[in-house]
């Protein structure tokens, strides 16, 4: 039993030291950016770019850390872009009046258009037929005395197949016209059901009028729609943050037929998704999954029909599948083959989020440095609020600069530095310390299993000493052989562990 508590007490003492050093190792980070600021305010906000993204091990940021030129970790709040609640958005039917090819270069009102008091547009004769018609005028002037924001418009193709591009421009005195985008609409027939796109995105506009100019021949309009949505300030906020793209991600083929993989890299809250298929003028039904790793199960995102299709020098695509921020790193898309799926090629993926901001007290001297990486780092982010805490200084932008050499390698690279030679002797000699101590049980174990093979073959069981004893006596094992009487019927002989021998070698125990 000694034995086995010595042996289970060094296989301790270097799993606690193994277990030591490997929290040491976890305790470092991977990755430490500069941060530059410009002023000596006392608080900076930095908005985290994606090598931030790509080098934390947290799926919430958790171990990012601003610390001081000291070295000192300083408070500071970290806050991720929320989809804002709001009412939903309504559709509106409008206004439209289709424009003969002369009536964009001129001034005021096109030709059988009158503007009436309240600023809306009144049609004084026929439209021109659709040889002419190259260009329709949008009436938005009541949304806009509303003060709603028009998210997008709604074009209702009457042709059973049409695919153009048209141009987007706005105005608020029909004189005066800027860019306001540009977009493709499709509306084909397939399999007996129809495949369509018939939305021009806005961004929340709030012009008077605006002009859609036709590239590709103008449609047969059966109706158009404002989609309008009342301006807040939660979506002006969120409409300011500017959306982050990781493009050119490679989706590897699966075992199965029609499955994708791909993994993003990193905790980027991933709300947007594009798609791009390899061959023009396909078609084909699609399911997303995601999972945060091997050990959780696929759980599904989105779903869209994906599309790709050529008409001479007209390309047009799918738009981007939207969801929820999700921040998990692997994906997976399954993609209906039944009318042959994607064809040959690769199929590419770019992935869209909007960052979060960090926000810290500039405590201490600089310079301040970023640090993220780490997975024994637990978050310690505040709410911005208590961070701030009603100050009235004004929150300074600061810039993530170059990324700096990281303080274990800077250490390893100086002469006659060595940051991880402690931990290596440590574990070397818990290592030959076990060793040792398992190779004198093992002496200890072949002593007694040679006394046992050299004892009488009549002799009653003898009790073999533990302890330590006199050289000669009992006491040790190599004077026992000649104490014992031989022969057969001699007597039983227990040999105590007294701890010590007389002078003349003999066990002071009784025999």
């Amino acid at each position: 039993m000694k034995r086995v508590l010595i042996v289970t007490g060094w296989c301790l003492a270097i799993a606690s030291v193994w277990v030591s050093t490997a929290a040491v190792a976890a305790d470092r980070f991977a990755q430490r950016f500069a941060l530059e600021l410009d002023s000596g305010a006392a608080y900076y906000s930095v908005t985290l770019p994606a090598a931030v993204y790509a080098a934390s091990q947290c799926s919430d940021l958790g171990d990012v850390r601003v610390f001081n030129g000291a070295g000192e970790p300083v408070p500071y709040s970290l806050d991720t872009p929320r989809e804002p609640s709001r009412t939903p958005a309504t559709l509106r039917p409008v206004r439209w009046f289709p424009m003969p090819p002369a009536a964009p270069g001129g001034t005021g009102a096109p030709l059988g258009v009158t503007i009436a008091a309240d600023g809306s547009l009144r049609a004084t004769s026929a439209p021109p037929s659709r040889a002419q018609d190259d260009a329709d005028l949008i009436d938005i002037a009541r949304e806009a005395r509303a003060g709603s924001r028009v998210e997008a418009l709604v074009v209702h193709v009457r042709d059973d197949n049409y695919q153009g591009r048209v141009n987007v421009e706005s105005s608020d005195d029909l004189r005066n016209w800027q860019p306001a985008g540009e977009a493709q609409l499709l509306k084909v027939s397939y399999n007996g059901s129809t495949l369509s796109q018939d939305r021009i995105e806005l961004n929340g506009m709030r012009a008077r009028y605006l002009r859609l100019r036709w590239l590709d021949g103008a449609p047969y309009i059966e109706s158009i729609e404002a989609q309008v949505q009342a301006a807040s300030a939660d979506h002006a906020q969120r409409a300011g943050t500017q959306q982050e793209w990781r493009v050119g991600i490679v989706a590897r083929t699966g075992p199965k037929t029609g499955e994708y993989f791909f993994e993003t890299g990193g905790p980027y809250p991933i709300d947007r998704l594009r798609l791009n298929l390899p061959q023009p003028n396909t078609v084909a039904p699609a399911v997303v999954y995601s999972r945060a790793g091997l050990e959780t199960a696929w759980r599904e995102v989105s779903s869209a029909t994906l599309f790709r299709l050529h008409n001479g020098t007209v390309e047009q695509s799918n738009p981007s599948l939207e969801m929820a921020p999700d921040t998990d790193r692997q994906w997976r898309v399954v993609v209906d083959t039944r009318n042959g799926g994607l064809g040959s090629g690769a199929l590419t993926v770019a992935a869209g989020w909007r960052p979060a901001t960090l926000t810290f007290v500039a405590r201490g001297a600089a310079p301040f440095t970023l640090a993220v990486g780490s997975a024994a780092a637990v978050s310690s982010a505040v709410s911005r609020a208590d961070l701030l805490m009603g100050a009235s200084s004004v929150v300074v932008a600061a810039r993530l600069g170059e990324v700096l050499p990281d303080e274990q390698d800077a250490d390893a690279q100086s002469p006659g530095k060595d940051p991880d030679a402690m931990r290596r002797y440590m574990l070397w000699a818990a290592l030959l310390l076990a060793v040792g101590s398992l190779g004198a049980i093992a002496w200890r174990l072949v002593r007694r299993a040679q006394f046992q093979a050299q004892a009488p073959s009549g002799s009653a069981p003898v009790e073999v000493p533990d302890g330590g004893g006199g050289t000669g006596g009992v006491g040790g094992t190599d004077g026992l052989a000649g104490d014992v009487p031989s022969g057969s019927g001699a007597a039983n002989v227990t040999v105590k562990d007294t701890g010590a021998a007389d002078a003349d070698g003999q066990s002071t125990g009784k025999n």
